[in-house]
């Protein structure tokens, strides 16, 4: 079942981002404390718009994202798609994914923004879900 997310799921969610993105692809080493607090800073955004996915009181998956005032509407931005590794592959990001799409159109917003590293598993997995690369933009960062 996907429904909105609740300040009660934080440790659930936290736990599944340090299974997922600990793993090698990402060159990460997440503790459980580390991951609640970069959610609980995901989720405390005044515009925080976030889905979980659910069975039997057992969060397998969650999509966190903010609205943002863009140039001519609002859009939707995913900062975190996380899926249990065991149900990777099931069906559960897309659903995930569906539900900020379904948000969106309900309430009128431009579309929705993402990024992702390159060649990791996740580029397949959104343009499969209908996101295409953006032409003409350039990610930056200063060290």
């Amino acid at each position: 079942m996907i429904r909105p997310y609740e300040s009660k799921d934080l440790s659930q969610c936290a736990a599944i981002f340090k299974e997922a993105f600990s793993e090698e692809t990402w060159g990460c080493v997440w503790t459980h404390e580390r991951a609640e607090a970069y959610i609980s800073d995901l989720t405390c955004h005044p515009k925080f718009i976030g889905f979980v996915s659910e069975e039997n009181g057992v969060i397998d998956g969650a999509v966190l994202a903010c609205r943002k005032v863009s140039w001519n509407n609002d859009e939707i931005h995913i900062d975190e798609l996380i899926v249990a590794p065991q149900k990777q592959r099931t069906g559960i990001g897309g659903k995930l994914v569906d539900a900020v799409k379904e948000y969106s159109k309900n309430n009128g917003l431009a579309g929705i923004v993402l990024y992702t590293a390159e060649q990791a598993p996740a580029e397949k997995f959104y343009e499969k879900n209908g996101f295409q690369v953006s032409e003409g933009v350039i990610c930056m960062y200063w060290v």
